[in-house]
């Protein structure tokens, strides 16, 4: 199985990311971590120093990321399966959106999944190796002060199934898992109106109040946790007759 193979993982600090590091460890896995985070990926090596290996890299920095996938397939010497959970959101109303703000999410949550996947199945060309990308069911669902962020996450989509077909002949699964509300670090951005400033007790009860909608928007009343993302993620990387999927774990809020 894929995941006890070595398998890179980006945005592995923090989150879905490392909930999934933490997944691929239990079944016996190897994981390239990738973050831009020095400090907290060092952290992460050293907890498990024989069976993690830490690549720093700026996902936002597209030029890099070639580079990054290149020593991310050396750090053991070989490379399996590719997790990209690394992803920024922006909260932003129609009439705030900037052009900044797009191309940031588009390179991170796009371009970067793009050329990792792409030196990825150059690695694996002629044997076996799966592909998992974390999407979002804003991508198909829509919501308030998302559109940039659900047009980056739909254009993940549309990645995943044509990656799928093409990367098919030469034995590489492409999947993609659509989470809703996760209760992470992104989720907990407070979202603020254009020229709105709060103090930090307001920005907490602002928060408090987001979650609390957010929860309620899905059938089983509560936002899902990072560890039952990872799961999902994982059994889809394994699943050795699934490809092109848009695999959703929403507690029923794409029902609602």
């Amino acid at each position: 199985m894929i995941s006890q193979g070595t398998v890179i993982v980006t945005g592995a600090t923090r989150g879905i990311g490392r909930a999934t590091v933490d997944a691929i460890l239990e079944r016996g896995g190897k994981v390239v971590a990738i973050a831009r985070d020095v400090q907290a990926l060092s952290a992460l090596e050293a907890s498990s120093a024989k069976r993690i290996r830490a690549v720093t890299a700026d996902l936002a920095d597209v030029s890099r990321v070639p580079g990054a996938a290149k020593r991310a397939i050396q750090a053991f010497g070989r490379a399996d399966g590719l997790i990209n959970c690394a992803g920024i959101a922006r909260y932003e109303p129609v009439g705030a959106i900037t052009i900044d703000s797009i191309e940031a999410q588009m390179r991170v949550n796009f371009v970067a999944p793009l050329l990792l996947s792409q030196a990825l199945a150059a690695h694996l060309r002629g044997r076996a190796g799966a592909i998992v990308n974390v999407s979002s069911t804003l991508s198909e669902r829509v919501a308030q002060s998302t559109v940039a962020y659900a047009a980056t996450k739909a254009a993940l989509n549309a990645l995943t199934k044509g990656l799928a077909l093409e990367l098919a002949p030469a034995g590489i699964r492409v999947n993609a898992v659509l989470p809703g509300g996760v209760e992470t670090d992104m989720l907990r951005s407070p979202r603020l109106r254009p020229g709105e400033s709060l103090s930090e007790a307001e920005l907490d009860d602002r928060v408090a109040s987001q979650l609390a909608a957010l929860a309620a928007l899905h059938p089983l009343g509560r936002l899902g946790t990072p560890q039952e993302v990872a799961a999902v993620i994982v059994s889809v990387l394994d699943r050795a007759w699934q490809t092109g999927s848009l695999v959703t774990i929403d507690g029923g809020l794409s029902l609602a």
